[in-house]
């Protein structure tokens, strides 16, 4: 009986992820590039690769990935990949400060402007600035290749 309780949240939280996304409905790309698959798995050839907040339409769904149609045919993509809802148009504006409460990963991850390292600076707090400084350089070190493997290895991502 203690095993059901979990087991029943991991389901529930599986299905929240394709609600929403529906055969003969529209979905958006929220990636820079949006690898379409030849076949629903993660290490199937790519047919193409669409841009950050192309409209798709869903020709049918298998489990957590959706059918769609492109110019080089049928392909599959990840539902992490998608959105219900069309992204900004200029996806640029993840990178601008934002309060506490409006602050997601990716805007915490962002490098810091010259504000902040200044005050960081007056309050003697430059070793974060530096820690995250070394953080910026080892990131930029990384490839496409090289994240695409570990999300492959580490079973993340589209991968799972």
């Amino acid at each position: 009986m203690k095993h059901s309780i979990p087991i029943t949240l991991i389901g529930s939280l599986a299905a929240l992820l394709v609600v929403g996304f529906e055969a003969g409905k529209t979905a958006y790309t929220k990636h820079y590039e949006t690898a379409v698959l030849k076949d629903p798995q993660p290490m199937a050839p790519s047919i193409a690769t669409l841009p950050y907040a192309v409209q798709v339409k869903i020709t049918s769904l298998q489990g957590r990935w959706a059918n769609i149609t492109t110019t080089n045919g049928d392909g599959w993509i990840y539902l992490g990949n998608l959105s219900e809802d069309k992204p900004a148009a200029d996806h640029s504006v993840d990178w601008l400060r934002a309060s506490a409460d409006e602050t997601t990963a990716s805007v915490a991850a962002r490098p810091l402007d010259n504000v902040t390292k200044e005050y960081a600076g007056q309050k003697g707090m430059n070793s974060a600035a530096d820690d995250l400084q070394w953080l910026q350089t080892q990131g930029d070190k990384l490839d496409k290749k090289t994240v695409a493997d570990y999300l492959k290895a580490s079973r993340k991502g589209e991968y799972q």
